[in-house]
C-alpha cells in the first residue's frame, strides 16, 4: 500500500460514513468491472456523490484501491488471528486450515472489489495494494505453524504458506456463485489445502 497514494483521513463521523460509502461502492464497481475499467465517476455515482465530493477523500482510483486493501486487512486479521491463536504442538492443522479457507471464502464475498483487483495487480508485485496484505497473512500463518512445532527452515515454511494462500485466492475468484455449488467447491478446496499442509509438515 503505497505511501504516495494516500486518502485524506476523515475526522468527523459523517466523513467516516462518506468514506465507507465510497469504499462500499468501490467494492461493487471494481468487483463488477475490474480495476482498469472501473472509474471514479462510476464509484461516485454508486455512492450517491459527485466526483468532486469523492476527490475530497481520495485523489484517484489508486488511492481507493489502497484503501480497499486496508479495509480488507482490517476485516481479516481479527478473524484469522482468532482461528490460529490457540495453535500449539499437537494441534489439528487440517481443522485449522479448513476453518481458514472457509473464512477466506466469506471474506471474498464481502470484499469483491479487493479480490478482483488482486487479479489485475497480483500480490507478488511489490507495488500492488495487495502485497502488504499477503505479507501479513503469510507472517501470521507461518507463525502459527511455528507454534504447532514445525521446525523446517523459515524460507520453506513461508513458501508453503504463500503457495497455499495464492491457491485459495485464485480458486475463490473462480468459485461458483450459486450457494450450493459454491459450498461444495469451498469444501473441496479446504480439503485439498488442508491435506497439502498436513502432508507437508507431518
Amino acid at each position: 500500500m503505497s505511501s504516495t497514494r494516500t486518502a485524506r483521513e476523515p475526522q468527523q463521523g459523517r466523513s467516516r460514513e462518506t468514506v465507507e460509502r465510497i469504499l462500499a461502492a468501490a467494492e461493487h464497481e471494481i468487483g463488477s468491472l475490474g480495476l482498469a475499467a472501473a472509474g471514479t465517476r462510476g464509484i461516485a455515482a454508486r455512492a450517491g456523490l459527485s466526483v468532486g465530493a469523492l476527490y475530497r477523500f481520495f485523489p484517484d482510483k489508486e488511492a481507493i484501491a489502497d484503501a480497499l486493501a486496508r479495509r480488507y486487512l482490517a476485516d481479516l486479521m481479527p478473524a484469522y488471528s482468532g482461528t490460529v491463536a490457540d495453535v500449539a504442538p499437537g494441534s489439528d492443522l487440517a481443522s485449522v486450515v479448513t476453518t481458514l479457507v472457509r473464512q477466506a471464502a466469506e471474506l471474498q464475498l464481502a470484499h469483491p472489489g479487493y479480490h478482483r483487483l488482486t487479479e489485475e495487480l497480483p500480490p507478488e508485485q511489490g507495488d500492488s495494494p495487495a502485497h502488504q496484505v499477503r505479507e501479513q497473512i503469510v507472517d501470521l500463518f507461518a507463525g502459527a505453524l511455528r507454534s504447532a512445532g514445525v521446525g523446517e527452515p523459515e524460507a520453506e515454511v513461508r513458501r508453503v504458506v504463500a503457495l497455499s494462500v495464492e491457491t485459495v485466492r485464485h480458486a475463490l475468484v473462480r468459485a461458483p456463485v450459486d450457494p450450493t455449488s459454491r459450498k461444495r467447491a469451498v469444501d473441496e478446496l479446504a480439503r485439498m489445502v488442508a491435506a497439502y499442509v498436513r502432508d507437508r509438515f507431518a
